[in-house]
């Protein structure tokens, strides 16, 4: 468990016994359960502090592996050579790429989105195929409307449920499986309109395509944007669906000019 995820625990159980205190203080019970609920209160209030305050710092250090042995990736087989890629390049927020045709809406989530322009403001995205050697319907739909929304939701495990069932490869639309009619999702923190740029073949024959796009709109939830950066839905790993790590934090200035 996270400090973060610890202090925000403790701050509820605050919250939870100054709710108890004045219930009971109503309501008229025995002072010695009230003193106890003081002293809860108290110690709990303690703790906070001394957490928030890194005097217990310790408690959150993790072991952590080191580089040591050296692989040939062209040794790997394909899955190997997957859970290694997900593993160090990891965690990526999950977007839900919502896109459509003339019959209906489809969505999609994707990891190998990233942004690598600010001004243009340009994402680039990975598009496979599926087991049968067709392109997927995110890729064609885009082909052929040019536009999509790249929604990043909120770290909930309804968001995560969501997410794994829209996986899934059916004829109609994921929109179905997941009981939504599209194409938003509740619980996107952060929704992306673009239009596609550039559709390009990657190197060295593989089999996804490269499509670059243009971001156009944004719908965000604040007026400005945050610094600390917003909890989103992350893949860790190959599977692990799980929100924005917040363990710790270092503000980086080397780079600001």
């Amino acid at each position: 468990m996270s400090k973060v995820a610890v202090c925000d625990f403790l701050r509820k159980c605050l919250e939870y016994a100054d709710a108890s205190i004045t219930r009971k203080e109503k309501r008229g019970d025995d002072s010695e359960i009230i003193a106890e609920w003081h002293a809860y209160r108290n110690y709990t209030q303690y703790a906070l502090e001394e957490v928030e305050k890194g005097d217990l710092d310790h408690w959150f250090v993790r072991d952590y592996s080191q580089a040591e042995i050296e692989i040939d990736v062209e040794d790997l087989d394909h899955k190997s050579r997957s859970m290694w890629f997900s593993a160090a390049a990891s965690p990526r927020p999950v977007a839900l790429v919502s896109t459509r045709n003339g019959e209906r809406e489809n969505v999609a989530p994707m990891t190998s989105v990233s942004m690598v322009s600010t001004t243009p403001p340009l994402a680039v995205m990975s598009l496979s195929r599926n087991r049968e050697g067709k392109m997927r319907d995110t890729y064609l739909n885009l082909i052929e409307t040019k536009e999509c929304e790249l929604q990043f939701l909120a770290p909930t495990m309804r968001a995560a449920k969501d997410v794994d069932l829209a996986s899934k490869p059916i004829e109609g639309s994921e929109w179905d499986l997941i009981d939504l009619e599209g194409p938003v999702h509740p619980q996107a923190v952060v929704i992306m309109k673009c239009r596609l740029v550039e559709d390009r073949a990657l190197p060295e024959g593989a089999v996804a395509r490269l499509v670059t796009l243009r971001v156009e709109k944004l719908i965000v939830p604040f007026e400005q944007p945050p610094e600390d950066g917003l909890a989103l839905l992350c893949q860790h790993g190959m599977d692990k669906l799980t929100p924005t790590p917040m363990d710790w934090t270092h503000t980086a200035t080397h780079h600001k000019r």
